[in-house]
């Protein structure tokens, strides 16, 4: 029997081909990633009839491959019903809002909020209906992308289900492992999204040596764009990687549901240097690595006050952003990207990449021991 490097106990669990998972918020991504031997997560919103309606569109197209849901359920949120959280909104932030919206022009939407908004006073509440969904649905995996799921794990265990985390500090993850989770995503500062403060190439290593002797795998992520990256963490003891901005760029994407703001947001992908994606709390009131924009510019400004909390922060600036883009104003638009964009050199089919990344990842194994 030929030995596979790249088949490790993920692909034996799960009984994907490649050991690459891959977050994206466009189904016909995920279908592409997992049909071509990857696992796909979906990052849908929380409206039960749309998710309810992702799944079954996925299932359809990827039989019995294994893909995943990501739902957020932060630890730290502010609580309570709609209208007492807009009356904790302080004046001195929504008239800094307002003013930047009259400045330059920025109007009030005419659309409600996709799946109904994700920063709202009872986005816990929607979170958990969500769950109820992927329950009913009877989705191969769950996986937290904010927050620990170790409440669900139980319950997600005795109906077959397996349960991922992200973490972005070994404390978490410690929790994590205890709680009996299936998977440990670790995430380093490199990342796109909500991101933490430590290195991927100091937090895996850390999160591996904690999952030692347990049955929880782990997935080093955080400026994962290439197959020497896979190669270097299989190297690190962990069982395979967790992708996200390299997915942004590739045909099928369709992050933002407007063709040219796409098209704008493809091509600065492809342009971005490491150093170009910057954090900033603006969006949702928790660190957020994205392309730079006249958004986050103007949260860096003297006399911006300081970002809310969550939900608070995503409620202050929702008006803004949605006017930002039914106006086609992209230079105002928050554009999630991890310091992979480094590895981001043109627009290919999301198969490709998965193909492209095990190539190179076997080469680089191969290279390595030839050379011992």
């Amino acid at each position: 029997m030929t030995f596979d490097p790249l088949h490790t106990r993920l692909c034996e669990e799960y009984g994907c081909e490649v050991p690459i998972g891959a977050l994206a918020h466009t189904r016909d991504v995920i279908v592409a990633v997992t049909n071509a031997g990857g696992i796909g997560v979906y990052g849908g919103g929380t409206d039960p009839d749309s998710l309810r309606a992702d799944i079954r569109w996925i299932k359809e197209r990827v039989g019995d491959r294994p893909f995943g849901i990501d739902f957020l359920m932060p630890a730290s949120v502010v609580e309570g019903n709609q209208e007492d959280l807009e009356a904790a909104i302080p004046q001195e932030h929504r008239e800094f809002v307002a003013g930047l919206k009259a400045e330059h022009g920025i109007p009030d939407p005419k659309l409600p909020p996709r799946h109904g908004g994700t920063f709202r006073g009872d986005m816990l509440q929607r979170a958990r209906r969500a769950v109820e969904v992927l329950f009913e649905e009877e989705v191969p995996i769950l996986v937290s992308g904010l927050g620990s799921p170790a409440f669900i794990v139980e319950r997600a265990h005795a109906a077959g289900m397996k349960v991922w985390g992200l973490v972005g500090l070994p404390r978490q993850a410690k929790r994590q492992i205890e709680a009996g989770v299936d998977v440990v995503i670790a995430q380093g500062y490199d990342s796109g999204g909500h991101s933490g403060t430590v290195g991927t190439f100091t937090l895996v290593p850390e999160v591996v040596e904690l999952a030692r002797g347990s049955d929880t795998l782990v997935l080093a992520a955080g400026g994962v764009s290439s197959g020497k990256h896979l190669a270097a963490a299989l190297a690190m003891g962990a069982a395979g990687v967790w992708t996200g901005t390299i997915w942004l760029a590739t045909n099928e994407c369709q992050y933002w549901k407007d063709s040219d703001i796409n098209m704008q947001f493809r091509q600065r992908l492809i342009e971005a240097n490491a150093e170009d994606p910057i954090q900033s709390r603006g969006m949702s009131g928790k660190p957020i690595r994205q392309l730079p924009s006249r958004f986050s510019d103007a949260w860096k400004q003297p006399d911006a006050p300081p970002t809310l909390e969550m939900p608070l922060q995503g409620m202050l600036v929702d008006s803004l952003l949605r006017g930002a883009q039914e106006a086609k104003m992209a230079e105002w638009l928050v554009q999630p990207a991890g310091q992979s964009v480094v590895g981001i050199h043109e627009s290919k089919p999301a198969a490709q990449v998965v193909y492209d990344m095990a190539d190179e990842a076997l080469a680089m194994i191969e290279r390595l021991q030839g050379e011992s």
